[in-house]
């Protein structure tokens, strides 16, 4: 076993924000196999673990339909796009909990980047061992007029648990940057089927990324969920997740601290991977585009 210690952070309770993936449906197409198994690991104290490794006391998630706070409707007729499925998430300004702060912002021209995406494939179920790869989705951050968003959608090989994973990422990268959701439209594109919440880190630091009109650096790879408060969580199997980074010829490699990486580092160096260890959003988005996260003006 590779990573068996989890390092213990603060309790955290859910932000007022959260509210706005409460409720969402999930509409999905061609559901199959899927890239990764998800156990859920409890931790006293302190929010659930998801990952994709088994680890003593971490039970297999089951359907996706038990995965709240999601509920999966069934498969909707394709949309005139091919590419995209319907809604992943979708909900109306009535049901929103926002700061009263926030204004109605002003229209932007959408904005397209490419994400970085590690996979990895299992055998079997349970099992450790399987094959490896990295690939690049491509995501599109629109305006929406309406103000009766967020609409968020995703390709049919978007699976259930990174379809809950990218709506979270939408909400806590909206809110990072005081970007008020309702009028956003967040669509994401990927080459081959998803599933596991490891690419949430990503898909945060991808949307504030393109709300802040900051390039992502074309020498990083990244693995780690997104909490709702904007924690990255840990998942297992870097190292498999590292041969994907190489893979698509990066040299940095962020990961949460949530786990002693000790040993990844070591591999890292052997692999000339330079490895950085982030526990927030802020510091992820630092180390992924080399500029501060902070409040759209």
């Amino acid at each position: 076993m590779d990573q068996d210690l989890l390092k213990s952070n603060g309790t955290a309770s859910l932000p007022a924000i959260f509210s706005l993936v409460v409720g969402f449906t999930i509409a999905l197409t061609g559901v199959g196999s899927v890239t990764t198994e998800t156990w859920v690991c409890p931790r006293a104290g302190q929010p659930d673990l998801y990952t994709d490794r088994e680890y003593p006391g971490c039970r297999q998630l089951g359907e996706a339909k038990t995965y709240s706070p999601l509920t999966i409707s069934p498969a909707s007729k394709a949309s005139p796009d091919r590419n995209l499925s319907p809604p992943v998430a979708n909900t109306t300004s009535s049901e929103l909990s926002l700061p009263p702060q926030w204004r109605k912002p002003l229209p932007f021209s959408d904005v397209t980047l490419s994400l970085p995406l590690l996979s990895i494939g299992q055998d079997r179920v349970a099992s450790i061992t399987g094959s490896w790869g990295g690939f690049v989705a491509q995501l599109a951050v629109g305006y929406k007029a309406d103000g009766k968003g967020p609409e968020i959608l995703g390709d049919s090989n978007l699976m259930p648990v990174s379809a809950h994973s990218f709506s979270t990422a939408v909400v806590v990268a909206s809110k990072a940057v005081g970007y008020d959701p309702r009028y956003l439209t967040v669509r994401i594109l990927v080459p081959t089927r998803l599933d596991g919440p490891s690419a949430g880190g990503i898909f945060a630091v991808g949307v504030a990324a393109a709300l802040l009109g900051d390039p992502i650096r074309h020498d990083i790879c990244m693995s780690g969920t997104i909490e709702p408060e904007g924690e990255i969580e840990a998942v297992g199997r870097l190292v498999d997740k590292m041969n994907a980074c190489r893979e698509l010829r990066k040299t940095t490699m962020i990961v949460s601290d949530a786990l002693d990486n000790s040993h990844l580092a070591f591999t890292g160096a052997e692999r000339s991977i330079q490895v950085i260890e982030v526990h927030t959003l802020r510091e992820a988005y630092s180390a992924t585009t080399g500029q501060a996260l902070r409040q759209i003006p």
